[in-house]
């Protein structure tokens, strides 16, 4: 059965493309989203809530630090008075009105061994992550520590730190396996918790859940190292993740990551009235997320041709069994294979009844609700 989407809002932001191709959403626990976007040198931290009913939405606006260093995922508190930048060599974190309250230094994200003479970024795209708890005490920053690797690829090991959000006391660390390029944090409703997902390319995604005890930090690693935490169920009982690869679509029981239930794409061919059977090989995408407590939005796209050529699905949140393939009204996200993942195409879940696209201006965002029939 074919749902049809059903437009319920759509705002104008300059820099919204990471929205729906980075980590720019963040999700606080109790329904609360915000955006963080760079635009022309600024850092602006959007209440999404508030710009979708059209009413003052900008919370704060600060100097972007480093112009020339795009590649790590940010964080704010819920509150929206503190804004954290995982930045190449350090974690900033910054007051709504711009002054800094403190910086943590840690080792530089840049390719090999090198010196540092000035300002600007090193060569690499490798980067961590920072996340504030769902209490705003915290920050949880993935970095690598402040030592000699050598050569990256065999003697590095990398660190996840957690931090006085007040000061930048450095509280607890663990060690986590090195050779991330790229990470990103899920925030559960617990303040004392968090979900890390790291990507190492072809070597795969290891994945931790830390707990922090009042006294000590400690990170265990869930999963087999292949799979991509994406989204936490809005109870925080549960959480999905896509796959490195061609495997299922996986609910785990959180904090445990014990599966609780697996989907294959394949189960989605023969329900799509609008995708030749003899030809369509699904293969889950690298995003999935709630749409509410009992339903999931996560994408596929066609293992026989492009990544690119996606489509986005409905599935029960308990069993995820296909609900159906969405279909929107003009105009909506374009998932042709010309389109850039970065501009449009991938569904974002908000948990509360909607999900966002992005529109090919690459600065509209568009909301939807599912009008099934």
């Amino acid at each position: 059965m074919t749902i049809t989407a059903r437009a319920v809002g759509a705002v104008e932001l300059p820099g919204a493309a990471p929205v729906t191709g980075g980590h720019a959403l963040l999700r606080h626990p109790g329904g609360r989203h915000h955006a963080l976007l760079r635009h022309d040198g600024v850092i602006a931290l959007v209440d999404l809530g508030a710009a979708f009913a059209g009413g003052p939405a900008v919370l704060a606006t600060v100097a972007d630090p480093w112009p020339g260093w795009r590649n790590s995922a940010c964080a704010a508190s819920p509150d929206g008075s503190l804004i954290v930048l995982s930045g190449q060599r350090s974690v900033l974190a910054l007051d709504s009105d711009g002054r800094t309250r403190w910086e943590y230094g840690h080792g530089c994200w840049g390719d090999g061994p090198h010196r540092h003479d000035g300002p600007e970024p090193c060569p690499g795209f490798f980067s961590g992550s920072v996340q504030v708890g769902a209490d705003g005490r915290h920050v949880w920053a993935h970095v690598r520590p402040d030592i000699d690797h050598g050569d990256p690829y065999v003697d590095s090991h990398e660190q996840w730190v957690l931090l006085d959000a007040a000061d930048g006391t450095v509280l607890g660390h663990a060690r986590v396996e090195g050779g991330s390029q790229g990470s990103h944090q899920l925030t559960p409703p617990d303040g004392s918790r968090m979900i890390l997902a790291t990507g190492q390319g072809q070597d795969g995604s290891p994945a931790y859940v830390g707990h922090w005890d009042g006294s000590a930090l400690t990170a265990g690693e869930i999963g087999d190292g292949f799979r991509i935490p994406v989204a936490l169920h809005p109870g925080g009982r549960a959480f999905l993740s896509t796959p490195h690869g061609h495997d299922p679509l996986l609910l785990h029981r959180f904090p445990g990551g014990q599966v609780l239930m697996d989907r294959d794409a394949a189960d989605l061919a023969g329900r799509d009235a609008n995708t030749d059977d003899d030809e369509f090989e699904p293969a889950w995408d690298f995003v999935a997320g709630f749409v509410d407590g009992h339903t999931v939005i996560a994408a596929a796209y066609d293992a026989g041709h492009h990544r690119e050529e996606s489509r986005h699905w409905l599935l029960d949140a308990l069993t995820l069994r296909p609900l159906g393939p969405v279909a929107y009204p003009d105009p909506g996200p374009d998932p042709g294979p010309d389109r850039d993942p970065d501009q449009g195409g991938y569904p974002v879940a908000l948990g509360d009844g909607t999900w966002l696209t992005l529109a090919a201006d690459g600065t509209t965002l568009n909301r939807w609700a599912p009008h099934r029939r």
